[in-house]
């Protein structure tokens, strides 16, 4: 296989860096971002410091990143304003949190069609994330809706979601772990979080997270395998996007208990390795 890993870090992520990185600058966050090694950045646009366009977009350029764009959408204005701001920075993807909603997955998937089609036409892909209170926020209605959706549609797979809205047990059971593969058989790329059944994002260094730590690597060597399975020939992309607040554990001060920077740089590392090790787990799985 000749495909490379893209690591990606979520401009979002960057807010409320704790201690040293106290009111980090625009200038400085893509600085670190590009000085650490990452290929680019995902700009969530619903971020409470989500920059404008025009003054990201030559900062990423000096910088030689690359951009993503996140989207919260309810309505096509929404995709159009992704659009518009994917184009502004030089983005060649979205990625898409489908805030609707219905018992029904036919009509839903009609709808993502149409957004996925109009990103088409201005030269976008966009992939649908794997998010509470989203279209996904449930793991089998998922599975339904991805039978419906055209094949080309892929997910950005962010599995935390799942762990801490389903409270996925420990050990593993097919119970989960089948669907869970048929996502990872879709996704088009990863994010890196690691979550418990109660909680969305733990610090690496707490003991709660060791056997979770193991378990989202196994599934990230999944889903690497699965992308590099079917586009061998295309870089694979995987964000680490440890939030702030609420997301992020903070003690009864509300100081964050861990460093999120120091912890990204910690994920990446746990990416590439991977990444390396799912040629193994792809021929494993032939």
């Amino acid at each position: 296989m000749t495909t490379s890993l893209e690591l990606h870090q979520s401009l979002w992520a960057m807010e409320d860096l704790p201690d040293r990185w106290d009111a980090v600058s625009l200038e400085r966050r893509v600085a670190l971002v590009a000085d650490a090694g990452y290929t680019g950045v995902v700009v969530d646009l619903g971020a409470r410091q989500a920059p404008e366009a025009a003054a990201l977009a030559p900062l990423l350029a000096d910088a030689g990143l690359t951009g993503g764009v996140l989207i919260f959408a309810r309505t096509d204005d929404d995709i159009d304003r992704a659009l518009r701001y994917a184009d502004r920075i030089g983005a060649d993807w979205i990625i898409c949190c489908a805030r609707i909603f219905g018992l029904d997955p036919r009509p839903l998937a009609h709808t993502i069609t149409d957004w996925y089609e109009r990103c088409v036409r201005a030269g976008i892909d966009m992939q649908l994330e794997t998010h509470r209170d989203t279209v996904t926020n449930d793991l089998r209605f998922t599975v339904a809706l991805l039978e419906l959706l055209d094949s080309r549609i892929e997910v950005a797979a962010d599995l935390s979601h799942y762990v801490c809205a389903h409270e996925i047990p420990e050990r593993p059971s097919p119970e989960y772990d089948e669907p869970i593969s048929r996502v990872l058989a879709r996704a088009g790329s990863l994010q890196g979080r690691i979550a418990t059944r109660a909680q969305i994002q733990v610090p690496l260094d707490h003991p709660m997270s060791a056997p979770w730590t193991e378990r989202f690597e196994g599934w990230w060597r999944e889903g690497f395998a699965s992308i590099r399975r079917q586009h061998p020939q295309r870089p694979v992309r995987f964000v680490t996007e440890l939030g702030t607040t609420p997301y992020a554990i903070v003690d009864r001060n509300g100081v964050q208990v861990s460093d999120r920077w120091a912890e990204s740089l910690a994920l990446m590392n746990m990416a590439r390795k991977a990444f390396a090790s799912s040629t193994a787990f792809e021929g494993a799985h032939r």
